[in-house]
């Protein structure tokens, strides 16, 4: 775990256990492609630290839809990059806690959070929220010096694991600027959902205009194109500012 020292957990909180994929695919509702998912993409998956009030002075938080009793992080080796989102929520729906999921894979690292809440209609599951997380990065990007928990909020789990979301969006948010921004976790992720959304729909206009063979149908998705690259250069100039 010497690669995680950037994280500067206490000793007290490391697990170092390996836990093992069937508990996920034998007794998990899975279909026949998420076993083999699991089977042929991952490679070990290990408990590196667990943060509860008996190993971190951190108080749980509970309310009508939220119980945040601990942290957990944990190291998934994959072989692949492949389908990590789904391989995120089914791990993230087998253990009920909120969590700082690593993707390791050649020595790069993905880093996956989603706040979650209680499900209304069936108290023993847990709702997944939004998917917070990196591209691939090495072990010397800049993210990990703001990692340090000890810069984030000990008042309880909550506002913790928050302060660790927020640190993550703030990063993406300054990867698509270029540059170092001075914004809150909810705008940097309202930014960044609107610049996905953006990208998303260029690249579904650009594949509609390899298939298009009318001249004048291909101006008119090259023009919307123009529209949405200058839309999206605005709000990354008014994110700057």
């Amino acid at each position: 775990m010497e690669e995680y020292k950037f994280f500067n957990i206490p000793q007290e909180c490391n697990v170092h256990s390996i836990i093992f994929k069937k508990l996920f695919y034998e007794n998990g509702d899975l279909t026949a492609s998420d076993k083999e998912l699991f089977i042929t993409n991952v490679n070990k998956i290990t408990w590196l630290y667990c943060l509860k009030p008996d190993t971190i002075n951190i108080k749980p938080y509970k309310d009508e839809i939220r119980d945040y009793q601990e942290i957990e992080f944990i190291e998934v080796n994959v072989s692949k990059d492949n389908k990590l989102k789904r391989i995120a929520e089914i791990i993230m729906r087998a253990i009920p806690y909120p969590m700082v999921l690593i993707f390791n894979m050649e020595g790069k690292i993905q880093l996956w959070t989603a706040h979650e809440r209680i499900n209304q209609n069936d108290k023993s599951q847990n709702t997944i929220e939004d998917f917070i997380y990196t591209g691939w990065l090495s072990f010397d990007d800049v993210l990990f010096s703001r990692l340090d928990i000890r810069k984030m909020r000990f008042i309880n789990y909550y506002t913790f694991y928050s302060d660790i979301v927020d640190v993550i969006s703030i990063y993406n948010a300054e990867y698509i600027t270029g540059t170092k921004i001075n914004t809150t976790g909810d705008n940097a992720r309202e930014f960044s959902n609107k610049i996905n959304s953006i990208d998303t729909e260029i690249a579904t206009l650009r594949a509609s205009i390899k298939k298009e063979t009318q001249f004048n149908r291909k101006v008119e998705l090259n023009i919307k194109i123009k529209q949405l690259e200058t839309n999206k250069n605005r709000l990354i100039k008014e994110a700057i500012l």
